[in-house]
């Protein structure tokens, strides 16, 4: 096992069923989702030929302004696009810190459509 100075535990769990959300938080969770999905994309790079859909489901815990927990969640089994666009992923949210205005659990999507939406503004 690789360790780092900071312990983040990178995991990818192919579901074939849809997602279960907390809905008890999933108010909160939404609000900081945002934050931090807004943050992440000012250091996205995601690879060239992006498919006309992805849904990349992440949950980010952020501790002290910083991601100390992430996994990318696929609702079907990922394309090889996929496969190589989800560490990217990690590598945006993690190089895009700190995230000082909020800290718990976010769970946020990554779509096409969010993508570039955020990406105009």
């Amino acid at each position: 096992m690789h360790y780092l100075t900071k312990t983040f535990l990178y995991y990818v769990l192919i579901a074939s069923v849809a997602l279960t959300m907390n809905v008890t938080s999933a108010h909160a969770s939404e609000d900081g989702g945002n934050i931090v999905f807004n943050q992440m994309l000012k250091c996205l790079k995601l690879p060239a030929d992006a498919p006309s859909a992805y849904n990349f489901m992440v949950v980010a815990v952020i501790k002290d302004g910083s991601a100390d927990f992430l996994s990318i969640n696929f609702r079907t089994p990922p394309s090889e696009w996929e496969k190589t666009a989800a560490p990217l992923i990690v590598d945006a949210i993690t190089e895009c810190e700190p995230y000082s205005s909020v800290s718990g659990e976010m769970e946020f999507a990554v779509t096409r459509e969010l993508v570039e939406a955020g990406s105009k503004n």
